[in-house]
């Protein structure tokens, strides 16, 4: 076993719960052995033994041991309460967004949670003299080792977060591009994921693989900013706007949240061990935002509060983003694919196409002729956002499926029409699944009106109509070419057995 001298300085290990002050006011560990919160100057395993740093090594407000310990040692039924009447002190915020910010303050105690795989960041947006830094700053002086930063520098940032675990509230007038000057868009864009590591070359006399040190950059971050993020880096956070509601609020300053930090550093050991059930996804919330909010229903779950006002402020958020992505380039066109298929009732099949040329002409309606783009372009991002393409008589065109389209369409927002069933059986032949339809195929526009069957896919009504307007150019009666388009039908799908492409 190794001996103090030989132990390793270290603020973190997994299973400990935190780094507080003795009654003589010397750093300690806190950790539990059977249940019960034990005070120790040192951590030993057969593999390894730790020390703990010095107390000027902790840029925050370290919890008081023996204060952890009695708040452990009692049911403390009021914690998230008092927890918003502190927030309240200092900034203004809708009863939706104060969910959120709550919390996601507890959130930062159970981070490192075996079962939590991401920690989305909390995002303060709005014009000066809102109340973000204000708002941040109360935040962090209760959040797990929350750190407060006006810099982004990398250096900083990898000792924090690989040493300390800590939560950084990073307090910025335009964090993006504070980052791209820094070189450190990819610590803020991977700092979300747990197991995440940014690599950097710090010895290149070593030689290969020996030039290189990995940095743990997992952790909670919360961000003020009056700029716009950038879209990626934006997709991890929880946005909130801050209201203008100018008023008398108290400075926060570290000692106000000493007592509040030492109930939920309680609430951290009590909680630790906890295995969380597997959980639904909630209707309106998929894709990233429920990855990176699914820790947040964890959370819910111990909490006295119902998970509705939590999933409410979700939605909201969620519904947000939605409209945001509907004003990307890429909503654009999936706006166009949606007013195509709309138009054209395509959604009644189980695949279609559309042409490339027809989403580019509707894309570029109003534009001015220099600012209008070009196929190539719109093949590349129907291609960049996952649409088959394919040629077909020297035309390019999008294969889409009916899943791929409920999906697509989730994705931005939209709602798929309940009453459109696609579906590989021929339905009966009656009024509601007729439609006259005037035809322009090939340049050629058929002379009449003519009743058409329910297709099973676009391919197969161009094929009929293909036929129809032979014949009818032909000079062939009504009757004959009922007759002869029943036929062509049947041989269609007796050739195609009645599937779709």
């Amino acid at each position: 076993m190794n001996s103090f001298l030989d132990s390793s300085l270290s603020a973190y290990f997994p299973g400990l719960v935190d780094v507080c002050v003795d009654d003589d006011g010397q750093p300690a560990y806190v950790t539990l052995k059977e249940g019960e919160l034990v005070i120790v100057q040192e951590h030993v395993t057969d593999e390894e033994s730790f020390s703990i740093p010095e107390k000027k090594h902790f840029p925050f407000i370290i919890p008081r041991a023996t204060e952890v310990i009695s708040h452990y040692n009692r049911e403390d039924t009021t914690l998230y309460d008092d927890l918003l009447s502190y927030l309240k002190r200092f900034s203004a915020l809708d009863e939706e967004q104060w969910a959120i910010v709550a919390h996601y303050v507890f959130l930062t105690y159970l981070h490192d949670h075996p079962d939590i795989d991401y920690c989305p960041y909390i995002l303060f947006h709005a014009v000066p003299e809102r109340g973000k830094s204000r708002t941040g700053k109360s935040m962090a002086y209760v959040c797990f080792r929350g750190i407060h930063l006006i810099e982004l520098r990398e250096a900083t940032i990898f000792r924090y977060s690989q040493y300390l675990h800590g939560t950084l509230f990073l307090d910025l007038l335009d964090i993006s591009k504070k980052a791209e000057r820094g070189g450190c868009e990819d610590i803020l864009l991977l700092r979300a994921e747990k197991g995440a590591k940014c690599s950097r070359v710090q010895y290149p006399d070593q030689g290969p693989f020996n030039d290189t040190v990995y940095y743990d950059i997992y952790g909670p971050t919360i961000i003020s900013s009056n700029e716009q993020l950038h879209n990626i880096l934006e997709t991890r956070c929880l946005p909130i706007i801050m209201p203008n509601r100018p008023g008398n609020y108290e400075n926060p300053r570290p000692d106000l949240g000493i007592e509040l930090k030492e109930r939920l550093t309680a609430w951290r050991a009590k909680h630790l061990n906890t295995t969380f059930p597997d959980l639904a996804t909630i209707e309106g919330i998929s894709g990233r935002i429920w990855d990176i909010t699914r820790p947040m229903f964890f959370v819910n779950s111990l909490l006295p509060v119902d998970h509705q006002t939590l999933e409410d402020s979700i939605l909201a958020i969620a519904g947000e983003k939605d409209a945001s992505r509907k004003d990307t380039l890429e909503g654009r066109l999936i706006a166009i694919i949606k007013e195509i298929t709309d138009e054209n009732g395509y959604d009644r099949f189980v695949e279609w196409s559309i042409k490339t040329g027809e989403i580019r002409a509707k894309f570029n309606e109003g534009r001015p002729e220099d600012r209008q783009v070009s196929p190539q372009w719109i093949g590349k991002r129907l291609k960049s956002m996952s649409f088959n393409n394919r040629i077909i008589h020297g035309y390019s065109e999008i294969t889409i499926t009916a899943d791929e389209y409920a999906t697509i369409m989730k994705q931005y927002g939209y709602t798929v029409r309940e009453s459109t069933k696609p579906t590989n059986s021929l339905p009966e032949k009656n009024e509601e699944y007729q439609e006259p339809l005037r035809v322009v195929e090939s340049g050629r526009e058929l002379a009449q009106e003519q009743k058409l069957p329910y297709f099973l896919c676009p391919e197969e009504r161009a094929f009929y109509v293909e036929k129809l307007t032979i014949l009818q150019e032909e000079g062939r009666t009504k009757k004959e070419i009922n007759l002869l388009m029943d036929q062509t039908l049947e041989d269609w799908r007796s050739c195609n057995d009645g599937i779709p492409f």
